[in-house]
């Protein structure tokens, strides 16, 4: 019993010295809370309900020792269903005082959802009445950051159905020819032009245009609201656009009025949208945990000044670096300076043979595992083909690397979804890492769980599902005469036939690259603690929304102290 107290006074001289419990006693002392008191608690407004911009964020903030809250799904709205702005509002003033700082999506305030956005339902007063809850937040608590992001609206409307989808390509490619006649002087362009604008509806074009000028009004107003000290940083982030197109001028312009106003520094725009939710969440939470890692970039094949990616305007590096900025990171030239390495798989250069192709992606992958070896964080991005992985990539990974010594793989959207989202989750499970052993065992397990969750799920759903699961579930609903966009009476049968098929395929991606493997969980000085990934307890797969474009994988691991 002596012995025992000695032990126990020498813990609490510790801790009263450092404020630290020592790794290891945390958990014997903290395990009978219900929950790990993480390292900070962020309130997140997000674009919608799908996976991307709820489970992504909230999870890649966990593993980062972070928590994140968000409304109730019954607010955020669904698919074609608005979010309810009016409440959402209300809700942020509620947690205003229980959390550390606020990421605030203006798509979803201000409209209802990204997809709610594209529509001219709500007016602009409707709007401004909603969004005016930041000026409430901050005023409610005028030292806590806010940190928002709205989208300058893409060349498209959203499609849900074969007619629409019609439309869908007919006022993109209208877009982009209106800009190119009007403003660029390609008047070889204008019979075609006004074919689409025969072959258009009225008044889709008119709504179109209408939701157009209003959130570009909105916009132009949160600039303002930086420069007053409303916000703290905010992300105007381009969704799907091309170098040329309406989108053009209007970011010009916003360009020029941060400038006028002095807050370039302090508002960011780049091509994206689904990715900024974990990119702010991530700049939030590196302010927290006050450190900032080093980023340095690598491509496989063609370098990111010489590329252009679609649905993008603008080169891919500048891309890059605006997105470690604004994801709270630092970006350097040289993988020596870095903390973190992150890795782009990139197209062939032009003119690579497919030999060449093979032999850059053999080192790339080599360069991979000797920046592993050399202690270095690594995350990959995967932009080859838009909206799914490299299968040649994704080969190598599952022959030569180990795969939960990565900090983040994505491949599920364009360049800047995937860039975005990998930056936001390695940055954050980065700095939990070099903050080394501060946090004690059961967030730092709890921490280490969502990082393999999150990981585990990303190579199934941007591989597994949308190179080999959806292909087939879109030939399952042509023969049952449906739309893969809007299933409708079709989505129960359809849903069940991806649980059937993808399941099997994470489990294997479990037996195969996690079981039994181990990880960094924590560092104290030269020293190392590792985990132990020692179950997957369950599996839970479903499609978020009544259609084919994204599936949501939620495995469930269990990670244990060696």
């Amino acid at each position: 019993m002596k012995r025992k107290r000695s032990w126990v006074t020498l813990v609490a001289l510790a801790t009263l010295m450092t404020g630290v419990l020592p790794f290891g006693q945390a958990g014997t002392v903290l395990a009978k809370n219900s929950s790990p008191k993480p390292v900070a608690k962020i309130a997140l407004v997000p674009l919608d309900d799908r996976p991307v911009n709820t489970y992504f964020p909230q999870t890649a903030a966990q593993a980062g020792g972070v928590e994140t809250i968000m409304p109730d799904d019954e607010m955020l709205g669904h698919f074609t269903t608005p979010g309810d702005g009016e409440e959402i509002g209300g809700w942020l003033l509620d947690q205003a005082d229980e959390v550390d700082g606020s990421v605030i999506s203006v798509s979803m305030l201000a409209y209802g959802g990204l997809v709610a956005s594209r529509t001219p339902e709500q007016s602009y007063e409707d709007a401004l009445d909603n969004i005016k809850a930041i000026k409430r937040l901050r005023k409610a608590e005028p030292d806590k950051p806010i940190y928002v992001f709205d989208t300058i609206q893409r060349l498209a409307v959203t499609a849900t159905d074969p007619e629409t989808l019609k439309y869908y390509e007919q006022i993109r490619e209208w877009a982009i020819l209106y800009d190119e006649v009007h403003n660029l002087g390609m008047t070889e362009k204008q019979e075609r032009l006004e074919e689409l604008e025969e072959e258009i509806p009225e008044a889709v074009l008119e709504g179109y245009l209408e939701a157009r000028a209003r959130n570009h009004k909105i916009n132009s107003l949160l600039i303002e609201w930086v420069e007053d000290g409303t916000i703290d940083y905010l992300v105007l982030a381009q969704d799907d656009a091309a170098p040329h197109g309406l989108h053009r001028a209007e970011r010009e312009a916003l360009t020029e009025k941060a400038e006028e106003l002095g807050v370039e520094d302090r508002t960011a725009i780049f091509p994206g949208a689904d990715e900024v939710g974990t990119v702010l969440v991530s700049r939030l939470s590196l302010e927290e945990l006050r450190i900032h890692p080093k980023v340095a970039v690598a491509y496989s094949g063609i370098d990111g000044s010489d590329w252009t990616a679609p649905f993008e305007d603008t080169t891919f590096d500048r891309s890059v670096e605006k997105h470690i900025i604004a994801a709270g990171g630092k970006a350097v030239d040289d993988a020596d300076d870095a903390d973190l390495v992150l890795m782009v798989n990139t197209p062939r250069e032009s003119g690579q043979s497919n030999a060449e192709r093979r032999e850059a992606l053999d080192d790339f992958v080599e360069a991979i595992n000797e920046h592993l070896e050399d202690g270095k964080h690594v995350a990959i991005t995967d932009v080859t083909i838009t909206n799914k992985s490299d299968p040649d990539l994704i080969e190598r990974l599952q022959d030569e690397v180990d795969i939960p010594q990565l900090l983040a793989y994505t491949a599920w959207g364009t360049a800047g979804n995937n860039m975005g989202s990998a930056l936001g989750q390695a940055l954050q499970r980065s700095a939990f890492l070099q903050k080394g052993n501060q946090f004690g065992e059961p967030l730092t397990i709890s921490a280490a769980q969502a990082h393999v969750n999150l990981l585990l799920s990303s190579f199934v759903n941007d591989h597994d599902y949308r190179n080999e699961v959806m292909p087939e579930a879109r030939e399952l609903v042509k023969e049952l005469n449906g739309n893969e966009w809007g299933l409708g009476e079709d989505f129960e049968e359809v849903n069940d036939f991806v649980q059937e098929e993808l399941t099997p395929k994470a489990e294997d991606w479990y037996e195969e690259k996690f079981a039994d493997r181990s990880l960094i969980i924590s560092k104290r000085g030269n020293h190392t603690f590792t985990g132990k990934i020692v179950d997957l307890d369950d599996v839970d797969i479903r499609l978020p929304w009544e259609r084919l474009f994204e599936v949501f994988v939620d495995p469930q691991v269990t990670v244990e102290k060696e």
